[in-house]
């Protein structure tokens, strides 16, 4: 999971603070440009508020935040959690023994928590919503194959 940090710089950016940052390990992700409106702009020349990219908690199961920080593309690991939860629904296993079965293969929460009946019975809805697309993806077609 990336880790984000937002800076506020005061002053002239310097090639040595690039530097610092890349030296430590961070990827230049966006950058924000802000100057102070004249008071002669008007209403319709200013532009509207445009909200610009995700959080984390904007960002439903099964995806995650694009490298650019204005998409968002489908996360390996969660879709793989969501035909593994599919799965086991469709072999008519208890929330209980699905939670079980996902801790004993490594798998994690979002928030790197073990799964219980209660996180797993909170995703319903988002497997619900991505049924669809789950059903027609080949991952699917395969491990279909295999239950009966």
């Amino acid at each position: 999971m990336a880790k984000r940090i937002r800076d506020v710089v005061t002053g002239q950016l310097t090639l040595d603070y690039f530097m610092q940052k890349a030296a430590a390990g961070w990827t230049l992700a966006a950058v924000e440009w802000v100057r102070e409106a004249e008071a002669a702009e008007s209403d319709a020349e200013a532009p509207a508020s445009v909200e610009v990219g995700f959080t984390t908690a904007d960002v439903p199961f099964g995806f995650r935040i694009a490298a650019s920080g204005l998409d968002l593309e489908q996360n390996p690991l969660e879709m793989t959690v969501l035909l593994l939860i599919l799965e086991n629904i469709v072999k008519e296993k208890r929330l209980t023994d699905i939670a079980a079965y996902l801790n004993a293969g490594g798998y994690a929460t979002r928030q790197g928590a073990n799964w219980t009946p209660a996180a797993i019975f909170n995703l319903l809805p988002r497997l619900i919503e991505m049924g669809p697309s789950l059903l027609k993806s080949p991952d699917w077609q395969a491990r279909r194959s295999q239950l009966t």
